[in-house]
């Protein structure tokens, strides 16, 4: 990975403002279709992340996914897991968001370049490797934006 990227201004405010508005609306997504949970379902995440990076919060996630616990938990565990561990698709996924930003798009290789099915393969593989990356390294700034602003909208009524 580059690290004059991720050492950049424009990575920096990447994730001082987009980071920060794309939790901001994952919060209000979140809260628009469904009832907000207890505030301990939140305080474990950035624990986690800090003590096991990337991986111990994919653990986790997987764990209170499959716990048979109330509705509104389960519900709130399965939009982190499409949130976070999502390889794609769900608007909102972190995953989706990181490829889309310019500054990171630098560093992704262009599968359709490839002619061989092996070839995009080491690529595809290659991309995931820097997200994944990119992932570790901006996991506690990202929840330090979700959680302010799911406690600050849990705080107003949501």
């Amino acid at each position: 990975m580059n690290e004059g990227i991720i050492q950049s201004d424009v990575f920096q405010l990447l994730q001082d403002e987009d980071l920060r508005k794309n939790a901001c609306q994952a919060v209000d997504h979140f809260l628009k279709e469904h009832k907000p949970v207890k505030n301990a379902q939140l305080h474990a995440i950035p624990l986690i992340i800090q003590s096991q990076g990337f991986s111990g919060l994919r653990n986790l996630i997987e764990n209170q996914k499959k716990k048979n616990t109330k509705k509104d938990n389960r519900a709130f565990w399965k939009f982190m897991a499409d949130l976070i561990l999502a390889s794609a698709a769900p608007a909102l996924s972190l995953r989706s968001f990181l490829q889309n930003q310019s500054p990171i798009q630098v560093l992704l290789q262009d599968e359709a370049a490839a002619t061989e099915r092996k070839n995009q393969k080491q690529i595809r593989k290659a991309n995931k490797a820097i997200i994944d990356g990119l992932m570790e390294r901006i996991l506690p700034v990202y929840f330090e934006h979700f959680n302010c602003h799911y406690f600050y909208r849990t705080q107003q009524g949501a």
